[in-house]
């Protein structure tokens, strides 16, 4: 009946079915407020002129975190996204088809706890039995086991508390918890208001990984979109390097932040989007921690996890 509706459909209007078959790809694209250069990207252009030249538009999808993007990934509700270390672990455990195609620039000491400025927490260990706000699932949540596991403490010597960043500052400022485990922008805000202070950061931590992932499905069929978005991110990439001052007025014009504290978050990026076999490492060792610790459901080959291949077709690095 169908295949009848079609041929019937495509004799009466042959040119609505043209049109149809030839209607440009939607590509959807997620970021957060921490996302620096697909901001700097969005609004200087690069996305829509690389994808306008295969013939496809973009839709920007705003996200909070990390783990609600992975669960959009799943549903088909966005194609390509800047996640960070965890969540990507967690939606391969999860069967959830993504592939990291690149790592993204980020400051590596984007995620720190924090406690109140007055707060008698002095060190991680006063952490013992404390409420400590973080997002599941995110990469405060891995950074905080790695902060703990050296001290013979882990997640259950906590209370945990599930907060989204943004409700975190709130909830540590009115003593709802006793500290928060939070990144750029949002801790630096936090920092510079004088609203909290940095126990410790990832500066020196291992694994501190930022990635750009696509639907597994999606880049199947639409290679050639993926190779678009990372020479639209290697633009970007190249525009901010060159032009620090321009990004961070960019910046500032689309953020909720100001220049300041934004500011802090562009520090020290690496601006390399190869996948090193040091970074593959780092994330193996992640996802086997991880597993030991029950986190994960289930077990894969890290391999799995990662496509390089659209990078080195779309010739950036």
């Amino acid at each position: 009946m169908k295949k009848m509706f079609l041929i019937l459909f495509t004799l009466l209007f042959p040119t609505a079915w043209a049109q149809a078959q030839t209607a440009p790809v939607t590509v959807r694209i997620g970021y957060q407020p921490s996302s620096s250069v697909l901001l700097v990207g969005k609004a200087k252009g690069f996305y829509e002129k690389e994808m306008a030249k295969q013939g496809a538009k973009v839709e920007w999808i705003p996200f909070l975190s990390g783990p609600v993007m992975i669960e959009a990934a799943a549903g088909d509700r966005v194609d390509l996204l800047g996640v960070g270390n965890m969540p990507v672990l967690n939606a391969r455990s999860g069967g959830i088809d993504v592939k990291v195609i690149a790592k993204a620039a980020f400051n590596p000491a984007t995620n720190a706890v924090l406690v109140r400025v007055g707060s008698p927490i002095r060190t991680l260990a006063d952490l013992k039995g404390k409420k400590v706000a973080a997002q599941v699932g995110s990469s405060v949540h891995y950074f905080l086991y790695q902060l703990l596991t050296p001290l013979g403490l882990s997640i259950k010597d906590l209370q945990l508390v599930n907060l989204a960043g943004p409700d975190q500052g709130p909830a540590l400022e009115s003593g709802a918890v006793d500290a928060i485990v939070l990144w750029m922008p949002y801790r630096t805000q936090l920092e510079k208001a004088g609203k909290a202070r940095a126990l410790a950061d990832s500066a020196h931590v291992p694994g501190s990984l930022s990635f750009y992932a696509t639907r597994g499905a999606f880049g199947t069929a639409h290679p050639a979109l993926v190779e678009a978005f990372l020479k639209a991110t290697k633009a970007t990439n190249d525009y901010m390097k060159k032009h620090p001052k321009e990004s961070l007025d960019v910046l500032a014009k689309d953020s909720q932040f100001p220049k300041d504290i934004l500011a802090e978050s562009l520090k020290g990026f690496d601006w390399s989007m190869e996948v090193a076999p040091k970074d593959v490492a780092e994330m193996r060792d992640i996802k086997d921690f991880l597993k030991t610790n029950n986190v994960l459901r289930k077990d894969f080959d890290i391999q799995e996890l990662f496509d390089g291949s659209y990078l080195e077709k779309a010739g950036v690095h």
